[in-house]
């Protein structure tokens, strides 16, 4: 899949894609009351006066590219976003994951919001402090981490096993489902294990975003040397 070139706004997110990746910033802008915002950055958008130019040919890696000199152990750890479509939950988790000392992201390429100015906004930035790595066919990849050692976890609501029973031994990928569907019928059927987060009974369910960031919590507990 061809990446396109996009805006980024607000000053943390600015700053955070100069600090980490520079060479994919192209130019960065200064707003005025009066400047006239891109198409891509809404008129309300909180942009604090600056905006940048990002190639995310720069930014994004492709799967075969970034497995190459893959070195794996078991704090290593990987999020497999199953065709998430809300903006906000993808930027929430991207954040989420870096504060848990998750390795990468890997994002596919069709039927999932891809990195927009706003994910990047709700990231806070973080999207650039953390390898984005774009998939084809989502159960190929899966395929290719389990043979090289990874266990792969499926975030369902409904599963038998939960999460606090877990000792994430191996390297880890987590892989999360649609924001009303789930995950698809076939990935949930190469996921090693499937965890449910234990919940109170009068809440019936969580966003994914706010399951992800407990399951990657309850993973960092385990794995101590992710967070230094």
């Amino acid at each position: 899949m061809k990446q396109e070139k996009i805006y980024i706004y607000g000053k943390h997110a600015v700053e955070e894609a100069q600090r980490n990746i520079p060479k994919a910033v192209e130019k960065v802008e200064k707003i005025g009351p009066k400047s006239t915002l891109p198409s891509e950055i809404g008129k309300n958008a909180n942009h604090q006066g600056v905006i940048a130019l990002v190639n995310l040919d720069k930014l994004v890696r492709p799967y075969k590219e970034f497995v190459k000199d893959l070195k794996i152990n078991s704090d290593t750890a990987f999020v497999l976003m199953g065709e998430l479509q809300d903006p906000q939950n993808v930027g929430a988790v991207i954040r989420s994951s870096v504060a848990m000392g998750i390795s990468a992201i890997l994002i596919p390429e069709h039927n999932q919001v891809q990195i927009t100015p706003a994910v990047v906004k709700v990231s806070a930035g973080m999207v650039f402090s953390i390898p984005i790595v774009s998939i084809g066919n989502v159960n190929n990849v899966i395929r290719d981490l389990k043979d090289r050692g990874f266990w792969i976890y499926g975030l369902e609501g409904t599963a038998k096993e939960s999460l606090d029973e877990q000792k994430f031994e191996e390297p880890t990928v987590f892989v999360l489902g649609n924001e009303s569907k789930g995950i698809r019928e076939k990935t949930t059927e190469l996921c090693d294990i499937l965890l449910r987060i234990p919940m109170n009974p009068r809440c019936e369910s969580m966003n994914v975003a706010a399951s992800t960031a407990i399951a990657l919590y309850a993973w960092s507990t385990k794995h101590p040397k992710a967070l230094e």
